[in-house]
């Protein structure tokens, strides 16, 4: 039998109450994670999540229980003091917790941590009162106390870092020594007494601090918690008086304290002065200068040597590594990165001599000059003595580089000039007697350039004898440092270089009569045939290309981009490439888009393009029927879904939810018919739809004849054979799959997909079946076309626009942005928010609805389960191989979360989500709202439908089994003002239908894919909509419901990316998301 720490057992091993304390703030605020027992050790092991995640082990018993003595924790804390830390004192709490679950038959589950929370209560109103009890104090009279803060700076000194220290005298007329500043500040804390001697105790009752001290005192117990945390970084394990009476401030902390000084007693002692201001000490961050001067001067009589001086290096301490500042005269000055680096060499130099000043040889004065004055100028002020400015001159820099190449081998020289004088980085100085202040930026920009050159040296002149090297040189380099220097070139290394007067060119132009692109390639001074062959070197991404002069062309010169780029978009030809090459018409967009400027586009190649992006400028006429019915943005993507059929293009019409993609698309069928267009349409759609499509045909378009083919076999093939004379086929998607070699003979003049997302995997049947039929072009529509990945855009272009990819595997190696720019031309979306103007609000709110205890209790059990299933897989590396597994154990969550009773047949007890729906219909239904009501799950559709019947109200109800037929009949019921209720299948109802007729939506359980819901909920909210529509999606507070809806929210990305707007699903969980689900 597993046995049960007492609190008392935990706390007697706490090295301090305080360390009890707060390691039952970490249980009873849910820090401990991840507690599982682990046999093979005999030992819990659990993450305790506190300024860091600590790792605790707690060893056992036979009988597991835990043995406090033998317990380990990763932090600071353990391996320090003495007894179990507060992550230890959690994780044993966390145990005793769980295991009080298990042994304990009559107690409720949630006993032990009541009863934490009201001892947390207990110290909360302990706490408080204790406030009451100061501020009755602070009724009486007390005395004023006065605090005298001593800062102690001392300098590093060889390997030992400098360090700020505090310490404090209080008192009332004569101060005393704080003899430990951290009991100090932790008696004022908790408002006890603190003896100082004989002759003085604090007492809070008794005397009372300035305001400017407490906000001192604040400031140090920030420091002292960060002692307790960080123990070996500002604590020794052993601290003597000293160490007590003196708090080192770190640098985090300094400007924060030094600020708070501001307006205190303070001194500060150094190992060189003693101030003490009248009020505090200044602080300041970030100063316009610096307060450290210099000085140069001649060494003596003569000119030969030079004084460096740093004139008040005395009244200065750098506080070294440690601190980003330094003290001078009573200031602290806190300094940047880079002025602290600056500082920290000057006082290495100085001190190692202890000295302020350096001489400096005559040869040296130019390097001090370039290299050191230019950096103290940064940090100080720097004087000059008259007589030595006159023998210093500023003159500009001009780099100058000489090449030449013999013999294959290129060599090069680099000289640096300054005025008369020449300075040869690679050897001496010649010319002048003056000091030149050099531009050592400069100088080392340039060096650094050259020194990118595989150069060797050979003691006189830098050299490159590999001829890819000296090519990459002559070719790239140069140019690019005559944009840094002056550069000379003997004539044998100028014959290398080919430089074009005129930059390559490509033409493009459309051929709209072979569906083709005619593309043209340009090179002034160079024939057809080096042009070929130098447009392989190109695409075989050549660095060079060889002309029979002997001269080379850089194809890595950022000129050739364009014809890359063009390149790269065309199919590599099996005999090279011509001067003149022709592509499929389809390319044109990303033609267009891989040059800019350099690309020459000929008047139908324009038109072309702008046709194209600009449907609603197109001069198409829409069918007169139609004409009075179609909105503007039906009328432009008409326009846009001819304009592609003209160019023979297929296309992805994605407008949103109820915009009228379906009147779109019979204004384009009725107005090929009417042009004469010969050829039958073929629509495909979900099942549910068929009929909807020949009403709407009907109602649109009664020109044009519609054959529906559905039904038995037979019935599908007498009707298929019978309808030679029609203008449009409609069939469904499975019926296609089924029926896949009947149409395999005819070949249709369109093929329409509706709800293309039915076609989103392609290597399933009905892919297949989609992809075998044969159409002069073909359109999806699909408010959807990204659901869970972009391998579905794939699969829906590979039947509208083949070949617009090269392959699948090239498709997955395309980033999302490449994918959107591809696709973009030839797919079209508008949202509601965009178009629709005038349609009524959609209204979405999120209600949280409350577990019920019985229900709870199945919802614990159940996801303890899981958990350790989840965790078990994980551990074993199986994730993939029980991937459905868990999946199915999170939709039994989802299940409890609806109703348990759709997880257990014996369930008994009510379901607060339900309560909650009936709560909500029995205000809304008399007051004359239209509901709607959404479920995946046809059993919870069925317990709803007893609910309602017991209360007496009209529905009509719609899922799976539901005839099309009657879809629509009860469709149009309800739009005429029928029942108030409606009770649909997600799955069966969630696209397809009319119900703008209701004007509340509400979705009873969360569907892994967001889009899903929103089309749902566009039954309602789309055109024809008279009313503003509340969309109210119940989620269970504190479960996997509430995860989903996050992890929903965090994964809305990619639609938007690559479409324009919409959202995307996760149905597709990996492990990361399923541990976040289930806090694994």
């Amino acid at each position: 039998m597993t046995q049960i720490l007492t609190e008392t057992e935990i706390q007697s091993h706490c090295s301090s109450s305080s360390v009890f304390i707060r390691g039952k703030s970490y249980f009873v605020n849910e820090a401990v994670e991840d507690l599982y027992y682990e046999p093979a050790d005999k030992a819990y092991v659990a993450v305790v999540n506190g300024m860091d995640d600590y790792y605790v082990t707690l060893y056992t018993d036979k009988e597991r229980k835990p043995e406090l003595e033998r317990a380990h924790c990763t932090c600071l804390a353990f391996q320090t003091y003495e007894g179990i830390c507060k992550h230890i004192a959690a994780v044993a709490l966390a145990v005793s917790y769980e295991n009080s679950k298990k042994t304990s038959v009559e107690a409720p589950q949630q006993e032990m941590a009541t009863v934490f929370e009201e001892e947390s209560a207990d110290e909360l109103i302990s706490s408080f009162q204790q406030v009451y009890e100061r501020k009755k104090e602070s009724y009486g009279e007390r005395d004023w106390l006065d605090t005298e803060f001593i800062l102690s700076i001392t300098a590093p000194f060889q390997a030992k870092n400098g360090s700020v220290d505090l310490e404090m005298k209080i008192g009332p007329s004569r101060r005393y020594i704080v003899k430990d500043v951290t009991e100090f500040l932790e008696a004022m804390e908790k408002g006890l007494a603190l003896r100082f001697s004989k002759l003085f105790t604090y007492h809070p009752s008794d005397y009372q601090f300035r305001e400017e001290d407490l906000r001192v005192f604040e400031q140090l117990r920030k420091v002292s918690e960060v002692e307790k945390e960080m123990s070996t970084f500002y604590l020794r394990s052993y601290r003597t008086k000293e160490d007590k009476r003196r708090m080192t401030i770190p640098n985090p902390f300094l400007y924060d304290i030094l600020s708070a000084l501001k307006h205190c007693h303070v001194t500060v002692e150094t190992d060189r002065h003693f101030y003490e201001p009248e009020k505090g000490v200044d602080a300041i961050r970030s100063p316009e200068k610096l307060p450290l001067r210099f000085n140069v001067a001649f060494a003596g009589e003569n000119e030969s040597r030079f004084r460096l001086e740093w004139e008040n290096r005395e009244d200065t301490i750098v506080l070294g590594n440690n601190y980003n500042a330094l003290f001078h005269s009573g200031t602290f000055y806190f300094l940047t990165e880079a002025e602290k680096d600056t500082v920290l060499m000057l006082e290495k130099e100085f001190s190692a001599r202890n000295r302020s000043s350096l001489t400096v040889s005559r040869e040296k004065m130019m390097d001090l000059s370039s290299v050191v004055l230019p950096q103290l100028k940064t940090v100080g002020e720097v004087h000059i003595e008259p007589d030595v400015r006159r023998l210093i001159r500023a003159e500009p820099l001009r780099g100058k580089l000489y090449v030449d190449l013999v013999d294959d081998t290129a060599t090069a020289k680099l000289e640096f000039h300054y005025g008369d004088v020449e300075i040869f980085p690679f050897g001496s100085v010649a010319g002048g007697e003056d000091i030149i202040v050099r531009d050592m930026d400069r100088e080392m920009q340039l060096l650094s350039r050259i020194e990118s050159v595989p150069f060797k040296y050979n003691g006189t002149e830098l050299y490159l004898d590999d001829w890819d090297d000296v090519l990459e040189f002559l070719l790239v380099d140069v140019p690019d440092l005559s944009e840094l220097m002056e550069v000379y070139m003997t004539s044998a290394a100028k014959k290398i270089i080919y430089t074009p007067t005129e930059d390559p060119r490509v033409q493009i132009e459309a051929n709209e009569k072979l569906s083709l692109l005619d593309v043209t390639f340009q090179f002034e001074g160079i024939d057809s045939r080096e042009i070929e062959q130098m447009l392989t070197a190109l695409a075989e991404n050549k660095k060079y290309y060889k002309l029979s002069s002997g001269a080379f062309i850089n194809l890595q010169d950022e000129r050739f981009d364009n014809m890359k780029a063009v390149l790269e978009q065309m199919p590599a030809p099996k005999d090279g490439y011509s001067q003149n090459e022709q592509v499929p018409l389809m390319k044109a967009f990303q033609l267009d888009e891989a040059g800019d400027e350099a690309i020459r586009r000929g008047r139908k190649f324009r038109e072309l393009l702008e046709r194209i992006y600009h449907p609603e400028e197109v001069d198409t006429r829409v069918p007169e029927s139609l004409d009075g019915i179609m909105r503007e943005y039906q009328k432009t993507g008409f326009r846009w879904l001819k304009t592609l059929a003209a160019y023979g293009f297929g296309g992805v019409l994605a407008d949103d939810m109820g915009l009228g993609k379906t009147i779109q698309t019979i204004a384009y069928l009725q107005s090929e018919k009417e042009e004469g267009r010969e050829g039958q349409a073929l629509i495909v759609c979900p099942s549910s739809l068929i009929y909807n499509w020949e009403k709407e045909i009907h109602r649109f378009a009664p020109e044009l004849k519609a054959a529906v083919i559905s039904g038995p076999g037979p019935e599908r093939k007498a009707a298929f054979d019978g309808a030679g004379d029609a203008d449009v086929i409609i069939t469904s998607y499975p019926l296609l799959r089924r029926d896949a070699e009947m149409y395999a003979e005819t070949r249709f003049s369109v093929f329409i997909l509706d709800e293309a997302q039915y076609v989103k995997n392609d290597w399933t049947q009905t892919a297949r079946a989609v992809k075998s039929i044969r159409a002069g072009r073909a359109f999806a529509l699909s408010g959807t076309p990204i659901e869970n990945s972009l391998d579905e855009l794939y699969s829906i272009f590979e039947v509208v626009l083949p070949g617009l990819f090269a392959s699948k595997r090239a498709f997955k190696e395309m980033e999302e942005k490449s994918v959107a720019r591809r696709v973009r031309p030839f797919v079209l979306r508008r949202v509601k928010e965009d178009v629709l103007k005038e349609l009524p609000d959609k209204l979405e709110n999120v209600q949280f609805t409350e577990l019920t205890e019985d229900q709870k209790a199945v919802y614990l059990a159940q996801l303890q389960i899981l958990r350790n299933e989840v965790k078990n897989v994980i551990q074993d590396g199986a994730f993939q191989q029980n991937r459905m597994k868990i999946l199915a154990g999170l939709t039994r969550l989802r299940q409890i979360c609806c109703h348990p009773s759709l997880f257990m047949d014996s369930y008994e007890g009510r379901s607060g989500k339900l309560d909650r729906l009936m709560e909500y219909l029995k205000e809304a239904v008399p007051s004359g709202k239209r509901v709607v009501i959404f479920s995946q799950f046809t059993s919870m559709l069925a317990m709803i439908r007893e609910e309602l019947e017991r209360s007496g109200w009209d529905y009509y109800y719609l899922d799976g089994k539901t005839p099309s037929s009657d879809r629509v009949a009860m469709a149009e019921a309800y739009n005429d003002g029928g029942k108030p209720l409606f009770l649909v299948s997600l799955k069966a109802g969630g696209t397809g239908l009319n119900l703008t007729g209701g004007d509340t939506v509400i979705l009873f359980d969360s569907w892994w894919n967001p889009a899903v819901e929103e089309q749902a909920a566009d039954r309602v909210h789309r055109f024809g909509q008279k009313n503003v529509v509340q969309v109210l999606k119940l989620v269970t507070a504190g479960t996997i419901e509430e995860k989903i809806h996050q992890l929903q929210e965090q994964k809305r990305e990619l639609m938007d990316k690559v479409i324009q707007t919409g959202e995307t699903s996760i149905t597709s969980l990996g492990k990361d998301d399923i541990q976040e689900l289930l806090q694994v």
